[in-house]
């Protein structure tokens, strides 16, 4: 079940990422040349590639966790045999699966608000709450991907710190 539903997500917010950044970069260069070639420019351009890229950035959340790419300091794991590191991930990403709640529920609870206010976007003039939507919806991925992340450290044998660089140089090549 977990590997049908990883697979289901990657492709999402794969095609997510496609449709959001292509966004971002045509009506970018769209407006460079309107600037520049016709000294005019689109009114909504600028509004659209910000909720492009904050789009992105909730998705790309989301890909960070599945990915194992996130910031996180690994000094615990250098020195703690294997068995531990197993433990050290499953305690990080419960960490994270309470973020990630909080970040859902205040996330449709801002959704929810807006859209009951009725409040429109500057320029587009869309209901506001349709931009704060993904924040929530990150968050549910958030909860999925972290708890993929458990699944993996509780089923999987525990690696050294050694076999795990060794493994991503393999990766690299």
């Amino acid at each position: 079940m977990f590997e049908a539903l990883n697979k289901v997500l990657d492709f999402l917010e794969g095609m997510a990422m496609v449709v959001f950044m292509s966004i971002a970069t045509i009506l970018t260069a769209i407006q460079v040349v309107y600037r520049y070639g016709f000294n005019s420019s689109i009114f909504w351009v600028e509004e659209v590639v910000i909720y492009s890229i904050i789009c992105m950035s909730f998705v790309g959340a989301s890909m960070g966790v599945r990915h194992g790419v996130h910031i996180s300091v690994d000094v615990l794991n250098a020195f703690a045999p294997p068995v531990v590191n197993r433990w050290l991930h499953i305690i990080a990403a419960l960490l994270g699966i309470a973020f990630a709640g909080y970040l859902a529920y205040y996330g449709f609870q801002l959704y929810f608000n807006t859209l009951g206010r009725g409040q429109l976007t500057a320029a587009l003039r869309l209901p506001m709450a349709w931009f704060y939507l993904p924040i929530g919806i990150s968050g549910v991925l958030l909860i999925l991907r972290y708890l993929w992340v458990i699944h993996e450290a509780w089923t999987k044998p525990p690696v050294s710190l050694a076999e795990e660089l060794a493994a991503e140089k393999d990766k690299l090549v």
